[in-house]
């Protein structure tokens, strides 16, 4: 008996290790959210909308084809690239994207604002929990043509 629990108990050590290991290799997990939850916190204090998408298409250049330019209202906008760039920490609080926050980040589909999402953890030190990533992003926003993307008149 006591050798069957010996080998459960090397099992379990052995699976937990290959768990955290493969957690630190996939980086941080980061939740994510849909078009519903994003609705929902739009305007409520302690919340920031970031999109992570350029200037330009921020403010309403298309980024290609079927995709609309313009950006979901009350988000800021603090592209994927700008990261990188020397004053980062400075410039994400300047623009609200605070560590006290919940943060909500979105580009066309939720690729690059994934990205996002991890750097902010990874690099930056927000906690996982309060960094959300919306999947599907401005792509499953225009799919409802209720939901509008400022400014008016976007590409």
């Amino acid at each position: 008996m006591r050798k069957w629990n010996r080998s459960l108990l090397a099992v379990l050590f052995v699976l937990c290790l290959a768990v955290s290991a493969q957690a630190s290799f996939f980086g941080p997990s980061i939740d994510a959210v849909d078009q519903a939850y994003v609705k929902e916190k739009v305007g409520q204090p302690g919340f920031v909308l970031v999109d992570v998408r350029t200037e330009d298409i921020y403010n309403g250049k298309s980024p290609r084809e079927g995709i609309p330019g313009g950006h979901i209202a009350g988000a800021v906008n603090f592209p994927l690239a700008n990261l990188k760039a020397e004053g980062a920490a400075e410039a994400l609080e300047k623009a609200g994207i605070v560590k006290d926050a919940e943060i909500i980040v979105y580009c066309n589909s939720g690729k690059q604002s994934s990205q996002f999402a991890e750097a902010l953890v990874e690099d930056f030190g927000f906690e996982a929990a309060k960094v959300k990533n919306y999947k599907g992003s401005v792509i499953d926003w225009s799919k409802n043509p209720d939901n509008k993307l400022e400014p008016e008149g976007h590409e």
